[in-house]
């Protein structure tokens, strides 16, 4: 379980890292922003450690609602099936009755 964790922990770092780099617009208003300032070092880490962590939190809560939404079309799935299958016998049994009211008259 905790080779588990580990690899699990790297792979997230890893690309982390990459989609960090890959994206300049992920690193550059930091920098301008702390050249114009001037800020420190440790002002500028901050602020990046915080918009970091908020960039983060909301993509989890972003796919823990996908994964919510997932869960509750998966229980919609099934009472679209008996919507179905209600519908198909309600459509059966009008054109019985309307084919014994058809003999009939």
């Amino acid at each position: 379980m905790h080779h588990d964790i580990t690899i699990l922990l790297v792979t997230a770092a890893s690309i982390g890292f990459i989609h960090t780099l890959l994206g300049p617009d992920h690193y550059i208003p930091f920098v301008a922003m702390a050249k114009s300032g001037p800020w420190s070092l440790r002002k500028t880490i901050a602020v990046v450690l915080v918009c970091g962590l908020g960039h983060v939190g909301s993509s989890v809560i972003i796919g823990a609602l996908g994964i919510g939404l997932g869960w509750a079309l998966g229980a919609m799935e099934a009472l679209e099936t008996m919507r179905g299958d209600w519908a198909a016998l309600a459509l059966i049994g009008f054109g019985l009755a309307y084919m014994i009211w058809g003999i009939h008259r």
